[in-house]
């Protein structure tokens, strides 16, 4: 899945930022990559979520259709 894929080249450029003495060149180019991997997760776990509200509703609708 691309989320997990993108959430550990996000972990790895956190702890890059934070253990590397880094210029400001370089710590700008990984903070700027760090901020597009960080906005891909978030979206592919808004997308996620709504798959699953959409389940959720068809799993209730089969539930309340088989009570008749």
């Amino acid at each position: 899945m691309e989320f997990e894929k993108n959430f550990q080249k996000l972990k790895k450029l956190v702890d890059k930022l934070e253990g590397e003495n880094l210029g400001i060149e370089e710590s700008l180019k990984l903070y700027d990559e760090a901020i597009k991997l960080g906005k891909s997760c978030i979206d592919s776990l808004k997308e996620s979520k709504g798959k699953l509200e959409l389940l959720n509703k068809d799993l209730s609708r089969i539930t309340l259709d088989s009570e008749d």
